[in-house]
């Protein structure tokens, strides 16, 4: 007996992982949701999540907002909070962040470990952003 559910599309979801509101997530392919990781979304509310995201064990992400994106080839990390937000592609977003609601991060960008993203702030492209709450430090 295997500990994932694997779809059609290379998608890999841990039998241990919480998923509520199913109905309102589109799920790009080629994702993995490790163990003990929750995504809620709210009746009112969508997530997509893009292509070759990983997103790992006890990592959270809830939607309330009308809608919320996760770009393509997103690495989440553990334990890691994301709120309702919009995220580009190719980020990674380290351990133990947090991302308050309507904040948005653009293409390529990294969040450092234990990173706090204030509520509506905006991370341009190619930044490196660190501490609490975060600041870009890479222009």
């Amino acid at each position: 007996m295997t500990d994932w559910i694997e779809t059609s599309t290379g998608n890999r979801i841990s039998k241990t992982a919480q998923i509520i509101g199913s109905d309102n997530i589109t799920i790009g392919g080629n994702v993995t949701i490790n163990a003990a990781a929750s995504i809620i979304v709210e009746a009112n509310s969508s997530l997509a999540i893009g292509q070759f995201c990983y997103v790992f064990p006890k990592a959270a992400i809830l939607a309330s907002a009308e809608k919320s994106s996760i770009g393509g080839y997103v690495v989440i990390g553990r334990s890691a909070l994301v709120k309702s937000t919009s995220i580009g592609n190719r980020v990674i977003i380290e351990d133990e962040c947090v991302l308050h609601p309507n904040s948005v991060i653009y293409d390529c960008c990294l969040i450092r470990k234990g990173t706090v993203i204030p509520e509506r702030m905006v991370i341009p492209p190619y930044s490196e952003v660190s501490g609490v709450p975060g600041k870009d430090f890479a222009l």
